[in-house]
């Protein structure tokens, strides 16, 4: 959450729920097919398994680029 947020205290509540077990059901149900984040909260019949994903290759002195810290900056984050 940046340090600038009008409305932090909501912000707050906010994630609070959305990672919540009745957050997660309710993005895993709803049309948006969320893979959940909370444990205990299956994914939806429709995604597949993240087992069966091969993960991106990331090299991580990438994100260390001029432009990834411009845009930190402008979001406020840095």
């Amino acid at each position: 959450m940046l340090k600038s947020s009008k409305n932090a205290d909501a912000a707050q509540k906010f994630v609070a729920y959305i990672v919540s077990q009745a957050g997660q059901e309710v993005l895993r149900d709803g049309t948006s097919f969320e893979y959940p984040v909370a444990s205990g909260v299956g994914a939806h019949d429709k995604l597949k398994p993240l087992t069966e994903m091969d993960a991106p290759t990331i090299d991580p002195a990438s994100l260390n680029s001029p432009k990834v810290v411009e845009l930190m900056q402008q979001a406020g984050l840095l």
